[in-house]
């Protein structure tokens, strides 16, 4: 699956992504008031899709690194202010994968995004 095909408001059942950047944590209030932490993970696909994938809780994501290659399994899409993000949901996993060169490096994804037309 690519970035392009997922659909807002559905399950992500498995998806192939490079890690690109991850902003530092920040400590959040959720809707019932409790307080939560959310660490937002900047992911590209193979043909240099970008999303933004939203990890919650104290911990989340802390194992992931920039360049590494993740599967995403039993994720959810959702917009957030018009754009479409990635979460885990309940059940939501990643797993690192070994990277087989299918998703472009980092230095490639900065040529492509560099490289694109800034109104696009």
């Amino acid at each position: 699956m690519k970035l392009s095909e997922v659909e807002v408001g559905k399950n992500v059942s498995e998806i192939v992504v490079r890690v690109v950047s991850i902003a530092p944590p920040r400590i959040v209030q959720t809707r019932g008031g409790r307080k939560t932490q959310l660490t937002e993970v900047l992911v590209a696909d193979e043909v240099g899709d970008t999303a933004i994938m939203s990890l919650w809780g104290f911990g989340e994501g802390s194992s992931l690194s920039v360049g590494m290659v993740i599967k995403l399994l039993d994720g959810w899409a959702k917009d957030w202010r018009g754009k479409m993000q990635l979460s885990l949901g309940r059940s939501g996993r990643i797993e690192e994968v070994e990277d087989d060169g299918t998703i472009p490096s980092i230095s490639e994804l900065s040529k492509q995004s560099s490289s694109r037309d800034p109104d696009e």
